[in-house]
């Protein structure tokens, strides 16, 4: 019992490893995609309601009103959730290889991973871990691509761009783009730390409880087979030995029960009966 407790726990250890891990993993994978999600509902929402309404004030004013780009609505937007606790570890980000407000600029990391998009463009997703200075963070990144000819307004020449831009932020940079051309990439990236640290404790607690219960139930068992079996068979086992010796004071009295230990005492009594009939014989024998 003591081994098969033992290779029960292990197995269970194992399997419970293997499904809170899974578990995990379609957690941090879910909350990537939702707060990719999310910033793909802002971006959508800039385009088509607030750009058509601060766009023209950029082209008749000298102050840039950044509100109407998707971009700066979608990382504006993250940076308030980022003010919740819950999320302070969390990060978004529109890595741009060519970006007109040079704190887009992608990374060394970044930068592989738009370059990725541009070398198959048939590629929509990518995914995988990240180890950045605070940890260890699982990413989900999706292109940029340019799909819409109103974006080349800002992107194409200097001289189409609207004046309020080109005095915020210059003429050298963010130029260039062209049409259905993928010019950097959407990174969302969820703290894997976390994450892991609670599959780590529900393991423990969860393995934990199954020890206990499996403790208990050993234990019951246990109880249970010593009082039900091992006496009876023990108490069998001395009558068994003194019949071999003076069968006639010998009574089976487990014999009036109906389960096995029942049926073995009765066939201990009829063995019983024979050998005093066999030896009763023996002794109308003698002389």
């Amino acid at each position: 019992m003591a081994l098969i407790f033992v290779a029960a726990t292990l197995v269970a250890g194992v399997l419970l490893h293997v499904i809170f891990s899974a578990q995990a993993s379609a957690q941090i994978e879910r909350q990537s995609q939702f707060f990719m999600d999310s910033m793909l509902a802002v971006r959508e929402y800039t385009s088509r309601q607030v750009n058509p309404i601060v766009a023209p004030l950029n082209d008749q004013g000298t102050e840039f009103r950044p509100e109407a780009v998707p971009s700066y609505a979608a990382t504006s937007v993250f940076s308030y959730l980022r003010s919740n606790p819950a999320y302070q570890s969390f990060s978004y980000r529109e890595a741009t290889l060519n970006p007109t407000n040079l704190k887009d600029k992608a990374d060394g990391e970044e930068t592989q991973i738009v370059e990725a998009f541009k070398a198959d463009p048939s590629l929509k997703v990518l995914s995988g871990n990240r180890t950045m200075a605070l940890g260890t963070f699982h990413y989900v990144a999706k292109p940029i691509r340019i799909t819409k000819a109103s974006c080349l307004v800002c992107h194409s020449t200097p001289e189409r761009a609207p004046k309020s831009q080109l005095l915020t932020y210059g003429n050298s940079n963010g130029f260039g783009w062209g049409l259905d051309e993928i010019v950097g990439a959407q990174i969302v990236t969820v703290p894997i730390e976390e994450i892991e640290n609670a599959r780590h404790q529900s393991l423990v607690i969860t393995s934990g409880l199954i020890i206990v219960a499996f403790t208990l139930v050993g234990l019951v068992t246990n109880a249970v087979l010593k009082r039900l079996i091992l006496r009876p068979m023990r108490a069998m086992s001395l009558k068994a030995d003194e019949a071999s010796v003076t069968p006639g004071t010998v009574e089976f009295g487990e014999r009036r029960r109906a389960d096995e230990i029942g049926l073995l005492a009765r066939s201990f009594e009829r063995m019983k009966q024979s050998l005093v009939i066999s030896m009763q014989m023996l002794k109308d024998r003698q002389p």
